[in-house]
């Protein structure tokens, strides 16, 4: 691999850590409200805000990751959704991607 691919997968591996440090925190914020004093609506905005939550990270993940598909020129569109379902998996299968044209580029020039 070369330094292109080596920079991608630390680049993501950096995003996958700060993404799920910010769910982290969020959930742990939202487990310290105390549900007992607040009304029916508020309980059911905030378990909405909680699922809904994960989702908006994973699209941010697939926006990150559409970039560089469109930047490094790779064919992931698989990745992409799989990002939007669940973040990991998208983003692993988009870095097999970014390897997979790295060793195509590298058999071809050699």
């Amino acid at each position: 691999m070369e330094n292109r691919a080596v920079k991608m997968i630390g680049k993501y591996a950096l995003l996958l850590c700060i993404l799920y440090g910010i769910q982290v925190v969020t959930n742990y914020s939202f487990s310290l409200i105390d549900t007992e004093t607040l009304d029916y609506d508020m309980k059911y905005y905030l378990a909405t805000g909680v699922n809904i939550f994960p989702f908006l990270l994973n699209i941010v993940a697939a926006i990150f990751i559409n970039s560089d598909k469109k930047k490094e020129r790779i064919e992931g569109k698989y990745s992409i959704l799989l990002t939007v379902f669940y973040r990991p998996i998208g983003i692993v299968l988009f870095l097999l991607y970014v390897i997979n044209q790295e060793l195509k580029m590298k058999s071809t020039s050699c």
